[in-house]
């Protein structure tokens, strides 16, 4: 109801609600929403909008860097383009996300997001990822080393040998234990005799010849 010379407060609290009604809350985004914006920002390599869903304190940091540009680019470089969030623990003001992601080049990695809310809204205060370590590939057993037989079986000689080497064998082996068993003198140079030569008929003959040849020399008186 009116009041005279006051005001109308029922028109008053009309146009409140009218205008709460009119101008919806914002809408907070969850962790999970913060940090992919700032996730695709890195990607895009737009270095004001990644910024914009960090903390106060880690856009000062990466203010006060001489080349925050080639920082997010280099940051770009470790996403993986799709990404899922395997973990989320949120305890009060502060959001812990774990995510895994297949990268272009590095194979599977995971990632780690720490989120803070201030002024009521959720952002991010450390991100990073690293390539996800693979379980080692099992080697094959190597052979250990070859044992020897305590001694190994002789084959026989002949089982060696063709039939028609093995019949000879034994003859050949005989000669060789007989010709060793009987010492050869070795051969002497002998000088030959005058008396050995023959007999040879010549105009003038010596004594010597003459016994060659079976007569006996003459005998002078002095």
């Amino acid at each position: 109801m009116p009041v005279k010379g006051g005001f109308d407060m029922d028109r008053i609290f009309g146009a409140v609600l009218a205008l709460l009604v009119a101008v919806p809350a914002a809408a907070v985004d969850d962790p999970e929403a913060v940090y992919g914006k700032l996730h695709r920002a890195t990607l895009a390599g737009s270095v004001e909008e990644v910024l914009s869903y960090a903390t106060a304190g880690k856009r000062k940091e990466m203010a006060s860097l001489a080349g925050k540009e080639d920082a997010v680019r280099m940051m770009a470089m470790s996403l993986p383009t799709d990404y899922s969030v395997t973990k989320k623990d949120v305890d009060g003001r502060k959001a812990h996300l774990e995510l895994r992601g297949v990268h272009d080049s590095g194979g599977p990695s995971r990632g780690n997001a720490e989120l803070v809310k201030e002024k009521g809204a959720w952002k991010v205060d450390e991100w990073s990822w690293s390539a996800l370590a693979q379980a080692p590939m099992k080697e094959a057993p190597q052979p250990g080393p070859a044992k020897m037989p305590a001694e190994a079986p002789k084959a026989p000689a002949e089982a060696a040998k063709p039939p028609a080497e093995a019949a000879k064998a034994p003859a050949e082996a005989a000669t060789a234990e007989t010709v060793s068993a009987v010492p050869v003198p070795a051969p002497t140079l002998r000088k030959a005799s005058a008396d050995a030569a023959g007999c040879v008929i010549k105009p003038v003959m010596s004594d010597q010849d003459l016994r060659r040849c079976g007569a006996t020399p003459p005998k002078y008186d002095n």
